[in-house]
């Protein structure tokens, strides 16, 4: 298998990880989500963090769901929770 058939199979498996993760905060909040933004903003985020370095991701349904049982109700609360993320991180691997 080739490094660019790879590159396809994560980039599927992580977008049907995001996707899922929006239905499951749709049934609990009675929202809906814009599947095309989601995808087009994974995309561009994880293009963004492979030029500096990093490693692609996807949005987590563990974090998700901690965040909405503590209250979490704007989009602010998933910046707070990525910015306590990269502080824990920081702090903890140094």
């Amino acid at each position: 298998m080739s490094l660019s058939h790879c590159f396809v199979i994560v980039a599927v498996l992580l977008s049907i990880d995001t996707l899922k993760t929006c239905v499951v905060l749709d049934a609990l909040t009675g929202t809906r989500h814009n599947s095309n933004k989601e995808l087009i903003g994974q995309g561009l985020g994880n293009l963004a963090s492979v030029l500096i370095g990093g490693a692609p991701g996807a949005g987590t349904m563990g974090a998700t769901l901690v965040n909405k049982a503590s209250g979490g109700a704007t989009y602010l609360s998933g910046v707070f929770q990525g910015l306590w993320s990269l502080l824990a991180i920081v702090l903890l691997t140094s």
